[in-house]
């Protein structure tokens, strides 16, 4: 027996407002490395900080934990990052920070241009 798929669309409008909001796009592991070096050219940051700020910035863009902690482990593979712990007050337990090593800030200044390519490319999905 074979089964027929369901629309998920009843109408056209329905198709209209899926233009009007679009659903969120992913990031991949290369995007989440740009995504990921482009806050620690800025700052110091923590993995759920990467995240929290990825929501509040580019809501329409989402990353999941695995492909972050795939992202930050190919960093540093690559003796791009370090990382460093930090007390908070507000925590019983230490952050672990990442850091962006001053050797790797070229090569990822370098990768800001086809990111923000990327990120222009997607500006009618994302704004």
């Amino acid at each position: 027996m074979f089964s027929r798929r369901k629309p998920s669309r009843t109408c056209l409008a329905d198709i209209e407002q899926y233009f009007r909001q679009p659903p969120p796009q992913f990031l991949d592991l290369e995007l989440a490395v740009c995504w990921v070096l482009e806050c620690l050219l800025k700052d110091d940051n923590y993995p759920s900080g990467l995240l929290q700020k990825l929501n509040r910035d580019k809501p329409q863009l989402r990353l999941s934990e695995t492909v972050l902690q795939q992202a930050l482990d190919f960093l540093e593979q690559q003796g791009s990052i370090s990382t460093y712990t930090q007390r908070c007050p507000s925590r019983g337990r230490p952050r672990r920070m990442l850091h962006l090593q001053a050797d790797a800030r070229r090569e990822a200044e370098r990768l800001m241009e086809p990111w923000h390519s990327w990120l222009d490319s997607h500006s009618l999905v994302l704004s």
